[in-house]
């Protein structure tokens, strides 16, 4: 399916979303559930995904992450972690909870980004971008954001900055992209969102001209996390409350809708942003397939 995808278009991006630490692992764990006659080609199949010797041939082109999927790396790796932390108690003592977390956390998004460092050298700074996302909890926190934002993206030249859709996302993403520093517009789900983060972006990359600045490790994204608008976005008690019945398709529907028209408004008003469509669903089903995503 994905190699269809990237053959439709060309432009079209597939990226792995957690951290790249863990995927040798998932693809051990997938591979030991799969049924011996199949094992070889999934094999094959995986190194197409992600290929550490051949970085042009590695069919995902990005990372996104973030302190929670950067979770899974302790769970899958506990032993090796619980001893790098050990390490930053004994070289940092006093050291608080806060701060041995975000020094763990950098850790984890620079090993990250060396991994597909080749695919950023070899697609010339296009691909190969790992998304890194600032502290969740300071969505309001403009200095904050933009303290440890400037820190992420020093950690490697293809580290792309998560900044969410408040309104001082807003402009911490117009200051970033005036530094020509990437970002990725996360918590986004409407078309005003998508709308204010296009419009940051175009602000922020004309400021950055304007004063000779360095783009050729900037790019941005604007992510449409497309499932989260029907499980949080309200859209089940709207329609309560006005007395409308929706199923899972309408649901379904509404999320596309929303992507195709956020789509549209970024081409025709010609906005230097791309979209991201992530947190899709594998439900309802499609023409009797148990397993069909929509959102593909």
């Amino acid at each position: 399916v994905l190699e269809r995808l990237a053959e439709i278009n060309p432009q079209a991006e597939i990226w792995w979303d957690s951290s790249p630490l863990i995927y040798q692992s998932w693809v051990e764990e997938m591979l030991k559930e799969a049924k011996e006659e199949d094992r070889e080609i999934m094999k094959r199949q995986f190194t197409r995904l992600y290929n550490p010797d051949k970085p042009e041939e590695t069919l995902f082109r990005g990372v996104t992450t973030n302190p929670p999927l950067c979770l899974n790396v302790f769970k899958i790796h506990g032993d090796y972690w619980a001893e790098f932390v050990d390490g930053l108690i004994e070289k940092n003592p006093g050291i608080d909870k806060e701060n041995l977390f975000w020094m763990t956390y950098k850790e984890i998004v620079k090993r990250g980004a060396q991994m597909y460092l080749g695919v950023f050298e070899k697609s010339n700074h296009k691909y190969g971008y790992i998304s890194a996302q600032v502290d969740p909890r300071e969505i309001y926190n403009e200095e904050k954001m933009l303290e440890q934002a400037k820190e992420l993206a020093s950690l490697s030249p293809n580290v792309m900055i998560k900044i969410p859709g408040s309104k001082e996302g807003y402009r911490i993403i117009k200051v970033l992209t005036s530094m020509g520093i990437a970002t990725n517009n996360t918590l986004a789900f409407t078309i005003p969102q998508f709308l204010a983060g296009a419009n940051a972006v175009k602000e922020g990359l004309e400021i950055a001209k304007k004063n000779g600045v360095d783009l050729t490790r900037w790019r941005s994204v604007i992510t449409d996390m497309s499932a989260r608008y029907g499980d949080l976005g309200g859209l089940a008690k709207k329609a309560e409350e006005k007395g409308i019945e929706l199923s899972e398709v309408d649901v379904r529907w509404a999320e596309l809708a929303i992507f195709k028209k956020a789509y549209k408004l970024v081409k025709e008003r010609n906005y230097p942003s791309k979209m991201l469509l992530c947190s899709m669903r594998i439900s309802p089903p499609i023409n009797g397939k148990p397993i069909a995503s929509w959102h593909v």
